[in-house]
């Protein structure tokens, strides 16, 4: 199962890798045709350990997220796409997001993919504050169901940004309902914020703050159905070549969580921005 993963996600990988090259050759070689261009902005690996109350229940995930921007006439389109590879010792409340089958068995494999699609014009990003709407969907890519909703979902979603100085702050919202998927499986009803807060102290580096995000599973019983983490860490910037090197460490606490819940998190950076 691992190998079959790991080999989808390397495939995944060289894919971005190769429309990205595509995509900067034709803007080098066509400037004057630039109606449509395509950029793959960031590729990060999240890798983080999650702290549960009994240490035995500890959980290892290592997450993948793509940022690319597809430029069509006047207009700019931005895609996030994020999934998770989870090796988690029993099912833990709330992670991956979605509704995943209840249960207290192992399971090591591909969760489902979360992602979203957010509009605004060309650009439209300068200092300042920057909102652009847009959808969010939840595709069910999950290999047990312990680490999937076995559900599609789509919803609403923004994206706000907002950048002062050596400040960049925002967040991204989605709600997602269900709307199709495996009948035997809970709809999913779930709201998800992605905080963020970069601010550059010295050159270079930076403090952050970009948890795993407020989570509300509206659908699940109170006491039981929210995450609010609380932490930070510091982010370190290189240069190689073209291409920029993020690399941060962070710590949180799930101050609101799930009874049998992640009560702690600690995240690693490794990104690529292009």
């Amino acid at each position: 199962m691992i190998n079959k993963v790991t080999i989808s996600i390397l495939t995944l990988m060289l894919f971005c890798f190769h429309i990205n090259s595509l995509a900067q050759e034709h803007n080098t070689e066509e400037e004057d045709q630039s109606f449509i261009e395509y950029r793959l902005a960031s590729w990060g690996n999240w890798i983080f350990r999650s702290f549960l109350q009994d240490e035995s229940d500890d959980a290892t995930t290592w997450g993948l997220e793509f940022a690319s921007y597809l430029s069509i006439g006047s207009f700019e389109i931005k895609n996030i796409a994020y999934f998770e590879l989870n090796d988690f010792p029993r099912n833990i409340p709330g992670q991956p997001p979605g509704n995943p089958s209840p249960g207290v068995e192992a399971a090591t494999g591909i969760g489902d993919i979360i992602t979203g699609f957010w509009v605004s014009k060309r650009g439209e990003h300068h200092e300042g504050h920057h909102i652009a709407p847009g959808i969010g969907l939840q595709i069910p890519t999950a290999s047990e169901k312990t680490l999937g909703s076995g559900k599609w979902a789509i919803g609403p979603s923004f994206d706000y940004e907002y950048e002062s100085g050596n400040l960049f702050a925002g967040a991204i919202a989605i709600q997602l309902w269900s709307f199709a998927g495996a009948k035997d499986r809970k709809d999913v009803n779930m709201l998800l914020v992605k905080r963020f807060l970069y601010y550059e102290f010295a050159d270079n580096w930076s403090l952050v703050y970009v948890p795993y995000g407020i989570s509300v599973y509206w659908n699940k019983p109170s006491g039981e159905n929210v995450y609010i983490p609380l932490g930070g860490g510091v982010q370190r910037s290189f240069q190689l070549g073209s291409i920029g090197l993020n690399v941060s460490a962070q710590f949180f606490n799930n101050v609101v969580r799930p009874s049998k819940g992640t009560v702690n998190d600690l995240r690693f950076l490794f990104e690529l921005a292009f």
